[in-house]
């Protein structure tokens, strides 16, 4: 394994310099194209990684009822029926939806809860046991004691009944969501406290939550479901993954032009540059074969020098990316991904979640390529005597 030539690299930073206008342009053309490809796979990765993980967290089977065409309140009597089905192993009702807070433009997310069950979702378990709740109090993440400082409720909050009666809930303790960005707006409070905002009689939730023994048979169980309340809306865990691939493979579409076009101009770029060099560069060669540089030297010096630009611009645009996509929220290219019921990019901010295979691919496709299109001319004319190369 030959050693790096310090000699030569420095010989290849002084050429660089030497043509720093051609450069800086090959270098910030180089840059934004990384740095868009990594954007584009920095999203989608982070995205879908973020859609399994609301999967993982959704019930084998959600039962809602529905009346004319709109989701009502079902009844929790319901539960011990569909719990007689062979092949669901337990279930719980759920009391659970959105508030929209007028005064700050937000929507808030309650859930319900009874203290003395076992939660399905771990987070919430943990909550639960750290902080006591009562019929007059409730647990808020810290985003929604925010909006609710902002609109001065500092000790409780007055919940608009849809009667038009207001409910005064009391602010036990507020809590960090952590990583689970999709918590972000959450309120905890008892079952009984969350009917009353939403409207619903004492026998009355929003749906009912079943597990189910073998994963195998949840669309078959999910149909018995379906011919035993026809007026109900059945969804599994399966329907929810189709349902989310189906918006993905879309937006992927969009994702795939961008990427296509990006890789088409630096294509383009590589094309021009392996076409040929120009005169000064070509007489640069001369002068070094009439000096006594080898082909060998002339293409080390050229491979140093092809390197350091590639090697600075790909890791430039990667960090460009990751500072675009995590710390900025991915403006613009982010909103594609804005959809009624898949995601809102503008709500949170993107976990970091990095398949490195892409990163790897966008290596490959672009400092590899962009050296072979820098040493091919160059090694065409380093071939040449030193005389027929200087006429």
């Amino acid at each position: 394994m030959s050693k790096i030539n310090f000699y030569l690299l420095e010989y290849a930073y002084a050429y660089i310099l030497r043509y720093k206008s051609k450069n800086f342009f090959i270098v910030t053309v180089f840059t934004l194209l990384v740095a868009l490809l990594s954007s584009l796979f920095f999203t989608t990765s982070s995205i879908e990684y973020e859609l399994r993980e609301r999967i993982k967290n959704q019930p084998d089977i959600l039962v809602q009822n529905y009346q004319a065409g709109k989701p009502a309140a079902i009844d929790a009597g319901l539960l011990d029926k569909l719990l007689e089905i062979d092949g669901i192993s337990s279930g719980r009702t759920r009391v659970e939806g959105t508030y929209y807070f007028r005064a700050k433009d937000k929507n808030f997310y309650i859930v319900g809860v009874d203290p003395f069950e076992t939660q399905s979702d771990p987070f919430i378990q943990k909550l639960l046991e750290k902080h006591d709740i009562n019929e007059s109090s409730m647990l808020v993440s810290i985003n929604v004691k925010k909006a609710m400082k902002q609109a001065y409720y500092k000790e409780y909050f007055n919940f608009v009944k849809p009667d038009g009666e207001l409910l005064k809930v009391s602010l036990a303790d507020s809590f960090d969501v952590s990583k689970r960005v999709e918590l972000q707006n959450l309120i905890l409070m008892q079952k009984e406290t969350a009917q009353k905002i939403f409207g619903y009689h004492k026998n009355q939730v929003t749906d009912i939550a079943l597990s189910v023994a073998n994963k195998n048979e949840l669309d078959f169980i999910a149909s018995k479901i379906r011919l035993l309340l026809p007026n109900a809306k059945v969804v599994s865990k399966n329907d929810l993954s189709v349902k989310y691939e189906k918006l993905f493979d879309y937006d992927n579409g969009v994702f795939l032009s961008l990427f296509i076009i990006a890789l088409f101009t630096f294509f383009v770029i590589v094309y021009d540059k392996a076409n040929g060099l120009s005169s000064e560069e070509k007489r640069e060669i001369g002068i070094l074969k009439a000096l006594g540089w080898r082909v060998e030297d002339v293409l080390h010096a050229k491979f140093y020098e092809a390197s350091l630009l590639s090697l600075f611009s790909f890791i430039l645009g990667v960090a460009l990316a990751y500072i675009y996509v995590f710390l900025l929220k991915a403006p613009l290219l982010g909103s594609i991904f804005t959809h009624e019921n898949l995601l809102d990019i503008n709500s949170f901010t993107l976990n970091v979640h990095i398949d490195m295979s892409y990163i790897l691919l966008i290596f490959l496709l672009s400092v590899p390529v962009y050296i072979a299109a820098t040493l091919i001319p160059s090694w065409r004319v380093a071939t040449l005597d030193a005389d027929e190369v200087m006429r």
